[in-house]
């Protein structure tokens, strides 16, 4: 079981998504426990895409374990794990959702100076977008692309 679990997070999507059905099957099969069963819904996942140390694969099985009916990618300045989220809730029969958080500054805005939703900072707000079209992946994804440099040259900083 540990061998199959650390799989989830193999470095090829193909291969997380095979271990992910080899785990579906146990579990059908009885072989393994029946996931909890629950209706609980949580949109905010981060993965491997962001600052989780899951693959969409392992986050998506481990939500479904432990009861969830809907789980959605949530990763910071990026959906590149959205494909593979929305095929592993496909290969367990979990309902997902796609969206992306990032960080922005509100320089110039009434909220200047002010905490807003950051902990850590003022004049930065986290901002997520939910529900992203599942033919606008892409897109998104270039959209993003321009915020993702950027946080990765700040991070470089630090």
């Amino acid at each position: 079981m540990d061998r199959l679990l650390n799989l989830l997070n193999a470095p090829e999507k193909n291969a997380r998504l095979q271990t992910l059905r080899e785990l579906a099957s146990l579990h059908k099969s009885g072989s393994l426990p029946a996931p909890v069963t629950a209706e609980n819904v949580n949109n905010h996942i981060h993965t491997t895409y962001s600052f989780s140390p899951y693959s969409p694969s392992k986050a998506l099985y481990t939500a479904w374990i432990n009861g969830l009916a809907t789980a959605g990618i949530m990763d910071h300045d990026s959906i590149a794990g959205a494909r593979e989220f929305i095929e592993a809730g496909e290969i367990i029969g979990i309902s997902t959702t796609v969206g992306f958080e990032c960080r922005c500054h509100m320089r110039g805005t009434p909220f200047e100076g002010r905490r807003i939703n950051n902990p850590d900072q003022v004049s930065v707000a986290y901002l997520a977008m939910h529900g992203i079209p599942h033919q606008n992946i892409e897109k998104v994804q270039d959209f993003l692309n321009p915020y993702r440099e950027f946080r990765n040259a700040r991070n470089k900083k630090w």
